[in-house]
């Protein structure tokens, strides 16, 4: 079912099929956390609805993308692009690993939950079979410009991983902030942003305590 919803936070609308191409909580809490220039150039891998791009798209003025390997979002995300009048963002059905541009200020990833290799019996829209953090680092380090970032959420279980992945294709940890559903819960997602080529300290930012909706 399609319906047409506001974009928390935000004054924009956004359509989503209730049974596929939703916003979800990561996708807000990345929105959140975002840091985006006016003159950014950017780059959303694995755009679903187009959320991430749209909320983005209404703090920079240069051309930007959203790609996605299904084609019924990319045709979802275009629409939403129309609805909110946000004519200098494209959307493409292409996987990263076959996207070829000029190169991006800023690139955003709501990734895939969790590594497939250590939970191959569950939901497959959940897992990276299609873009792992190895994938998303070596083509995120070509499709940036020096000092560009790289800003995702993932589960916080991962976060090891992805400090390790980052560093090795030289993406350094610029800053880190973790969400909570509330002060006795551990972390469930952190949201990170890395910078190609860059030398610099790692800033913790205060938490986000995030009360899930029933």
């Amino acid at each position: 079912m399609i319906r047409l919803d506001f974009i928390e936070g935000t004054s924009l609308k956004l359509y989503q099929d209730t049974n596929h191409f939703r916003m979800t909580s990561d996708s807000v809490m990345l929105t959140r956390f975002m840091r985006v220039r006016k003159q950014d150039r950017i780059l959303d891998v694995g755009t679903n609805n187009g959320v991430l791009l749209l909320v983005a798209g209404t703090q920079t003025n240069a051309p930007s993308v959203g790609i996605d390997i299904n084609p019924d979002a990319i045709e979802l995300a275009r629409k939403n692009a129309e609805f909110n009048q946000l004519r200098h963002l494209e959307f493409l059905p292409v996987s990263l690993q076959d996207y070829d541009a000029p190169k991006f200020d800023l690139i955003l990833c709501n990734p895939p939950y969790h590594d497939h290799r250590q939970h191959a019996s569950d939901d497959a829209a959940n897992f990276d079979f299609t873009l792992s953090l190895e994938d998303l680092a070596n083509h995120a380090y070509r499709l940036l410009k020096d000092k560009g970032r790289l800003a995702i959420i993932l589960k916080a279980q991962r976060m090891h991983e992805a400090f390790f992945t980052f560093e090795k294709h030289h993406l350094c940890v610029k800053r880190m902030q973790s969400i909570h559903h509330s002060l006795k819960h551990d972390a469930s997602s952190i949201c990170l942003e890395m910078v190609k080529n860059g030398h610099t300290e790692t800033r913790i930012e205060p938490p986000i305590f995030h009360i899930a909706k029933e």
